[in-house]
């Protein structure tokens, strides 16, 4: 068995354990620190996110963001803004700029960018990857710990657990940094899947592949907890889009615990507005002139000058007119088709799955590490980062950036 002393070892080869690699190498010097990799190659994950522009922060970056653990989230990014990490990757030679959202992607819009920025400062530091070594133990001893793979065993002062989250498993994600984290009594809260695609009781099979420009809000025993603007994908399953994103977090909360948002509830819904470019009065009178132009077309088309025909006739079903001529239509009706537009009505039917999810929810929290260092509050020298904690963002560079920023904290 080969035997590898180093000062510091980080256990997972993506954008936080290349931060904290990085880190610790320009500050202990030459050789002293080594990343270890479970997978053939670092930085899968990396490389699929923002569909391989990766989007790494945004203008934006607050508490109001996230959710979780707030001590945590507080002490990572109040410590680091998105200046900071425009600064953290002129530094490695990577040049950020922002959209006209508050995104911020490499300037090149590649996500290899940044893993070849990674890669390239490690080469200079001397820090070493170790591909597809599977951990079988860690050993605390006395200064540090044993990190035992079959064929070799990493002794080191530092040892920083970066291995990701469960989510998104098609990257090759798996639950392994959480077994890691068992077998050292260190425990997480309650795992779930966020950002991710919603499933409804409606059936949807007629709109796959249907997109609108709208806004989406989650309403709890009706009443409105949050609301997301931006384009609505619909699924065969459901609905999608990055604006359904940012709500599903408390959708997959509400059947694991019954809460959304922390506040007990025994309703879900989520109303889409896909016409939200015009008010309710404005709607309507757009369907009155639609009516005179196509009186003699089904009642399905009054709105395909404006949606997607499959999604006008969807409506229109919807509020049970679809037998109707366009010119039959009365003025209750053009109210009734205008009301759905404003507000169709979604029922969530059950939890995601992490295959769809682009992070986890929960995780390490604040009663497992000190929330100012992230080091673990039963082994001294061992840390945590990433997605392992239990902090989870919005949609818009917000995961990426807590990643990073939390790799700077123990650093």
């Amino acid at each position: 068995m080969e035997h590898i002393k180093v000062k510091a070892a980080v256990i997972g080869g993506g954008a936080s354990g290349y931060t904290a690699a990085i880190g610790l190498a320009r500050r202990m010097g030459k050789g002293s620190t080594v990343i270890l990799e479970r997978q053939q190659k670092t930085g899968r994950k990396l490389l699929s996110t923002g569909n391989g522009r990766c989007n790494i922060s945004n203008e934006n970056v607050s508490t109001e963001h996230y959710h979780g653990d707030a001590e945590i989230i507080r002490s990572v990014i109040g410590g680091f803004s998105a200046g900071d990490m425009k600064d953290y990757f002129l530094s490695l030679g990577v040049l950020l700029r922002s959209d006209g959202e508050g995104r911020i992607y490499p300037h090149s819009n590649q996500a290899a960018t940044i893993l070849d920025a990674f890669k390239r400062e490690c080469v200079r530091l001397g820090v070493k990857e170790h591909c597809s070594f599977v951990i079988r133990r860690i050993k605390p001893v006395n200064g540090g710990f044993s990190v035992i793979s079959d064929d070799a065993e990493v002794h080191c002062g530092r040892l920083i657990i970066a291995a990701g989250s469960k989510a998104f498993p098609q990257s090759g994600a798996d639950s392994s940094g959480y077994d890691l984290l068992s077998r050292l009594n260190i425990r997480h809260t309650e795992l779930f899947p966020a950002l991710c695609p919603v499933n409804t009781a409606e059936n949807c099979k007629s709109l796959k592949g249907v997109r609108a420009k709208g806004s989406v809000s989650l309403i709890a025993d009706g009443r409105v907890l949050r609301t997301s603007a931006g384009e609505i994908q619909f699924t065969e399953n459901g609905i999608s889009g990055i604006c359904v994103f940012d709500l599903s977090r408390s959708v997959n909360e509400f059947f694991l615990r019954g809460t959304a948002d922390g506040v007990p509830c025994k309703k879900l819904q989520i109303a889409a507005d896909v016409m939200n470019g015009l008010s309710f009065n404005g709607l309507c009178a757009y369907i009155e002139g639609c009516v005179r132009l196509f009186a003699a077309a089904p009642a399905g088309e009054i709105l395909s000058g404006a949606l997607n025909v499959q999604l006008s006739r969807f409506i229109v079903k919807a509020c049970g007119l679809s037998g109707k001529l366009c010119g039959e239509l009365a003025a209750r009706e053009i109210k009734q088709i205008a009301s759905c537009a404003k507000k169709l009505m979604f029922t969530p039917s059950g939890m995601s799955s992490f295959s769809s999810a682009q992070v986890c929810a929960g995780g390490v929290d604040s009663s497992e590490v000190y929330a100012d260092t992230l080091m673990s509050r039963k082994h001294k020298g061992l840390y945590i980062c990433g997605e392992l904690l239990d902090a989870d963002g919005d949609c818009g560079g917000f995961n990426l950036h807590f990643a990073i920023a939390s790799a700077h904290r123990i650093i």
